[in-house]
């Protein structure tokens, strides 16, 4: 019997685990249930993403995270944004640094995603 419950407890931690994006977003957007957005990506090293985003004293990651309310799954089959609501935008660019930039204008195209980006952009221009 302990030995069913451990493989029931396995397979559900598993599964848990596997729905959960490797890198967390740090602030949620209280406006939709869910609160963030995920970016799928191919990539799987997570030290892409640490670059910094142009001229910013912020790695690519942190704008995306914190300022966009948006979480990055690595290793996944494509590149693309998935919306607080659930819709799929697909992404065309390859690399870490020109990705966060169609994510920052898809997510500034969105209705709740306009005043992050706005916020972001002002956040720059005073750096």
């Amino acid at each position: 019997m302990r030995l069913i419950v451990f493989f029931i407890w396995l397979l559900t931690a598993l599964s848990i685990a596997q729905e959960k994006p490797e890198m967390e977003v740090y602030i949620k957007n209280n406006n939709m249930k869910k609160g963030y957005r995920i970016l799928a990506t191919t990539f799987t090293d997570s030290l892409v993403f640490k670059k910094k985003y142009k001229d910013s004293n912020f790695s690519l990651d942190y704008v995306l995270r914190y300022y966009y309310a948006t979480a990055i799954d690595l290793g996944c089959d494509k590149n693309e944004l998935i919306s607080m609501s659930g819709l799929v935008f697909p992404i065309e660019s390859a690399k870490p640094d020109e990705i966060v930039d169609e994510v920052m204008s898809l997510i500034g195209n969105m209705y709740y995603g306009r005043k992050e980006d706005k916020d972001f952009k002002r956040k720059i221009k005073k750096n």
